[in-house]
């Protein structure tokens, strides 16, 4: 049978309970539909939490920071400068400074998505004005995330077209979309989620040019969707796209030789297929440096510093602590609840070989090849969570090909519908009760979500998996539609109850606070002996840059005409930092993890 009989088996031959359910017939929902359901589903359940959380993520901070800036203080512009000498958006800054590690991709499309009000209503200084405006900036600055984040589920779902059938695309579409690493990192405007999008994209061309011979559509329009990824993230994206290819390919091709060897048969000779590629490999190549290095060029002649801080990116470990080597060994809780499927379609996979290898490589080979990278996130994983939704999307459909399940295959769906009892009625339960309390406490000591609602989401979801589990029929639709509800519905239960706790506050907004009642046209510095940069989320509320400055120049200092306000950092078990002079005043302190920093505050003359 190969991965694309997925109707082969009768749909009317229902099996006993001692064998397992019914073979299902196949989801055949067209595809249009699934399209528009993928992105309005998930869109309208998780966009009402947007805005509930805090700039408290300090990758997200880097984003918005550096959008703002743009939005705020340079010129509308892609010129390196604008006529009035402001900065163009060319060469983004934050805190004042260029901010060139990164391509600018995901600040431009964050900073075009803040609109001309808030701006406005943030730079006032009536605090029943600047202060709601925080919520519009947070709403504006992560839909463009979320929105990236589902189309990424439509790509998924061509993607699983493209190495198997239409059953197995949804699946793994909804897969791809209940799992926790989409719940967790597609509300935030972080870079990773933009990338997922559009390695995604480019693995659905090379996809069909390796599988299907659509060697020249397929690599053109990788080639375009490789330069985003270029203008993303840099070279990283080859290795989320390229690099599983190639080894797919060598593969395929090396398992083809043995194949005619063994038979006796004579290999064709190897420059005739490789000739039918080098113009589309060609085309592709131009076309991503055509998207991409016009941007790379400019910034490299402008910015003095460019280059070694491109050079940086894959040396440097960045971070509090060194990036363990196995990191990466979070993709399998960030699956959940799609963990033991994925396992099972990777030994499917192996057992069957055939397209679904490609799949395979796109999920395993680049998470190998980052494990030499110094720097490890688990973010970073985000890019190969389509292929490694595809792959459990084929361990799950491997058990509608069954007549008979064995004992694991029992155990595989028995488990999935427990961690979706552990997610609709344990955690609602918990959050009504512990969480908040005496788990992950909440500013005010409060539960995560009051008792009546946990008690109504306890019930409610949990007779909706009890019918979900009654279900022998249609099984897999009843599975999909649980798993949909369930996760969707815990997301957007516990979200409010995560942006009371002090991973989901601002560390800064407080001396933000204290900025705009004391000084609100101060200057802002932070006087980090080593030159780190402060908490960005100052600069996100206080609405204006941090600027790093030494001791001696501190020291220095004088009243001016505006005043100005000095950050000052306080490790475990220094003393309390004094005021730079006599003419400095305290106005505030808050903690951020083990450290705490002082707000001191110099008047204008």
């Amino acid at each position: 049978m190969t991965a694309h009989s997925v109707s082969d088996t009768p749909a009317n031959e229902p099996l006993t309970a001692h064998d397992g359910p019914a073979v299902p017939a196949p989801l055949r929902v067209p595809r249009v539909l699934a399209w528009v359901g993928l992105v309005g589903v998930f869109f309208a359940a998780i966009a009402p939490t947007l805005n509930q959380t805090e700039f408290s993520s300090g990758l997200e901070n880097l984003v918005v920071g550096t959008a703002l800036e743009l939005r705020r203080d340079h010129a509308p512009t892609l010129a390196y400068e604008a006529a009035d000498g402001r900065p163009g958006w060319l060469v983004p800054t934050l805190e004042e400074e260029p901010r060139v590690k990164k391509p600018p991709l995901t600040p431009w499309l964050t900073a075009l998505a803040i609109a001309d009000a808030t701006l406005r209503d943030l730079a006032n200084r009536d605090p029943a004005v600047h202060e709601p405006a925080w919520l519009k900036l947070a709403w504006q600055t992560r839909w463009p995330t979320l929105l990236a984040a589902c189309l990424m589920l439509i790509a998924t779902y061509e993607l699983g077209r493209a190495v198997s059938d239409p059953t197995t695309a949804l699946v793994a579409a909804i897969a791809c979309g209940t799992s926790v690493m989409f719940l967790r990192y597609g509300r935030s405007a972080i870079i990773d989620v933009h990338l997922g999008l559009w390695v995604t994209l480019a693995n659905l061309g090379l996809a069909h040019a390796v599988l299907h011979g659509r060697r020249w559509a397929g690599l053109t329009s990788a080639g375009l969707c490789l330069g985003v990824v270029m203008m993303l993230k840099g070279p990283v994206g080859l290795v989320q796209t390229v690099l599983p290819v190639l080894v797919y390919a060598v593969w395929t091709h090396v398992a083809a030789w043995r194949r005619l060897d063994q038979s006796g048969e004579v290999p064709p000779p190897p420059t005739g297929a490789w000739r039918q590629w080098a113009g589309p490999i060609a085309v592709c190549a131009l076309l991503m440096l055509a998207v991409a290095a016009p941007w790379y060029v400019a910034v490299d002649r402008l910015v003095p510093e460019a280059r070694r801080e491109w050079f940086g990116e894959f040396s440097a470990v960045r971070g509090e602590q060194p990036s363990r080597a196995y990191t990466y060994v979070a993709l399998l809780p960030l699956l959940f609840p799609w963990t033991v499927p994925f396992v099972a379609g990777l030994v499917a996979a192996a057992r069957r070989r055939g397209p679904m290898l490609l799949a395979v490589s796109l999920a395993i080979v680049p998470v190998l090849a980052m494990t030499v990278y110094k720097d490890r996130k688990d973010r970073y994983l985000l890019p190969v969570l389509p292929a490694t939704a595809i792959v459990a999307a084929h361990g799950v459909m491997e058990l509608t090909r069954r007549r008979t399940w064995t004992g694991l295959d029992k155990a595989m769906v028995a488990q999935h519908w427990a961690l979706l009892v552990t997610a609709g009625v344990v955690l609602p339960a918990a959050a009504a009760t512990i969480l908040g309390t005496k788990y992950a406490p909440t500013e005010d000591g409060t539960p995560w979500i009051s008792r009546p609602w946990g008690a109504g989401l306890t019930i409610g979801l949990g007779l909706l998996l009890a019918a979900g589990m009654l279900v022998r029929r249609q099984w897999l639709a009843a599975l999909l539609g649980a798993t949909v509800v369930v996760m969707l519905a815990a997301q957007a239960a516990m979200a409010p109850g995560y942006a009371r706790t002090y991973a989901g506050q601002s560390p800064m907004r407080e001396i933000a606070q204290a900025v705009w009642a004391s000084a609100p046209t101060a200057d802002l510095y932070n006087a980090h002996p080593t030159g780190k940069r402060a908490d960005v989320s100052l600069s996100i509320y206080a609405n204006r840059p941090t600027r790093w400055i030494s001791t001696d120049d501190l020291k220095s200092l004088a009243p001016a005409n505006r005043p100005k306000v000095v950050l000052i950092k306080q490790g475990p078990g220094e003393p309390e930092p004094a005021p730079p002079t006599p003419a400095w005043s305290p106005i505030g302190k808050t903690r951020r993890d083990k450290d705490w920093w002082w707000a001191f505050v110099l008047g204008a003359k």
